[in-house]
């Protein structure tokens, strides 16, 4: 099931260009209410779908769809917690809690501890979402094993469904191909 929905999930952000139609949209938000819906279920009967139950991929699968979930923040919450216990069992990497934390703050527009997230703007360009402490971000990455800040992993997770409740001034605005 976590390996369809993130089929499903990848197939919905397939664009024909950088911002979503609305009929782009509307898939991505249908996309979204199912895989809640369905990834909750699994939540109620084994808890965060860690390495033990679905392995690397599936653990790696399950935790990108709730990354990308974001019109359901009640949803995420839950998530944060079963993930964040899941992490502390060994069952789940640092940087999947730290990613998910970063979305979380960024849509209650708080700056974000370990610079994963990037704001998509109307004309397609990008730019790092604000960061607490910049000074301190590149050994709170190395702490969860993330890579430096702005590499293109980062990019590659940009979300096209929705942006920060408060946008704050782009850093490093740059165009996305």
């Amino acid at each position: 099931m976590v390996f369809r929905l993130h089929s499903e999930g990848l197939a919905a952000r397939t664009l024909n260009g950088p911002v979503p139609t609305d009929g782009e949209m509307q898939s991505l938000l249908r996309w979204e209410q199912r895989s809640t819906r369905e990834l909750r279920q699994v939540f109620d009967v084994h808890g965060w779908p860690g390495v033990r139950l679905v392995g690397d991929i599936g653990a790696e699968a399950a935790w990108w769809i709730v990354l990308l979930c974001d019109r359901y923040l009640p949803f995420q919450h839950e998530a944060q917690g079963l993930l964040e216990e899941a992490v502390e069992a060994g069952d789940a990497p640092a940087r999947h809690a730290v990613h998910l934390g970063d979305r979380l703050l960024m849509h209650a527009g708080e700056p974000q501890t370990h610079g994963t997230q990037w704001v998509l703007h109307d004309d397609g360009s990008i730019s790092l979402y604000t960061v607490a402490d910049p000074s301190g971000l590149a050994e709170r990455r190395r702490a969860v094993g993330l890579p430096e800040a702005g590499t293109d992993r980062d990019v590659r997770l940009l979300s096209l469904t929705r942006r920060p409740r408060l946008e704050s001034q782009p850093q490093n605005r740059t165009p996305h191909p």
